[in-house]
């Protein structure tokens, strides 16, 4: 089985050279659609991760009436208390939000001078459970919420809400677009570049099948060899997005440091390379079989 394989590979690498130019073209082109499949792979995970961040930190704040009774308060507690999507919440008094307002001017107290009476509500503030931070889970809590006795208001970014989960939505669905239409692309590649490679091999193909070669050991080298040109095409894309990562990533947090790409959060992980790796020698697999099978129906 060893020697089999270690055959096969021989043989592919040495059709690999002997395509000259054809196959680094291949390699080359397989490589520029792993790099663009990559980019997007490196954008969603980064996204996700800015996602689980802002998850992590997310609340609902419920503004109180100023008019609010002790027994109100307390049915309010217990209300919020059982509701499945709260996982924590904390009370903040009239008092306690002058106070939090006051430390946040720092020095610009004077601003405050002839306020008069506290005009900060009460409110609390609730941290929600991921599985209830969608658009239409947030927006059923917050009705729910309102409706109930002494609530004057509730606030928890609506409109950023929204805006993120369209974006999620828009990467991925482009994502798995163009990586569906380089994928097909690349494939197509392998399938002409090994096509030429058994055309060129007419005569070799043709002596083996006069001897008996089932179309299987036929079909063999010129599988290992796409799949070659694939593996190589994917990691050689690696190379070149590890690289520009590495360039990129620092310039980027500068520039834009609410995403902080790198901070936290690195390059891809090794099961996706791996991943990305096997799926450039499947495709390879794929574009060679296609181009066996046809010439071998002739």
């Amino acid at each position: 089985m060893v020697e089999k394989l270690k055959y096969l590979l021989t043989h592919a690498l040495i059709n690999l050279v002997r395509a000259g130019w054809g196959g680094l073209a291949s390699i080359a082109s397989i490589a520029v659609s792993f790099v663009i499949i990559g980019i997007f792979i490196l954008v969603i995970q980064h996204f996700n991760a800015l996602i689980a961040e802002w998850q992590e930190q997310f609340q609902v704040s419920v503004f109180l009436d100023d008019q609010i009774t002790p027994l109100q308060l307390d049915m309010l507690k217990r209300r919020i208390e059982n509701e499945a999507a709260v996982k924590a919440f904390t009370h903040t008094s009239k008092e306690e939000a002058l106070t939090n307002f006051r430390r946040e001017l720092k020095g610009q107290e004077s601003l405050l001078e002839g306020l008069g009476d506290n005009p900060l509500p009460a409110s609390f503030q609730l941290k929600i459970r991921e599985e209830y931070q969608s658009s239409e889970a947030l927006k059923g809590l917050s009705a729910f919420l309102s409706r109930l006795e002494g609530v004057e208001d509730i606030q928890y970014g609506q409109e950023w809400v929204e805006r993120m989960t369209r974006a999620g939505q828009l990467i991925r669905l482009l994502g798995a677009i163009i990586g569906s239409v380089l994928t097909l692309g690349s494939a197509m590649i392998v399938s002409n570049t090994i096509r030429l490679a058994v055309y060129a091999r007419a005569q070799e193909v043709e002596i083996m099948r006069l001897v008996g070669a089932t179309k299987a050991y036929i079909r063999a080298p010129f599988l290992v060899e796409g799949m070659l040109q694939g593996g190589l095409g994917a990691a050689l894309a690696l190379g070149v997005l590890f690289a520009a990562y590495r360039f990129v990533a620092p310039t980027f947090n500068v520039v834009a440091p609410l995403f902080s790409i790198g901070a936290g959060q690195g390059f891809l992980e090794s099961s996706m390379m791996a991943g990305l790796v096997g799926g450039g020698a499947a495709i390879g697999a794929l574009g060679s079989s296609l181009a066996v099978n046809r010439f071998l129906k002739m």
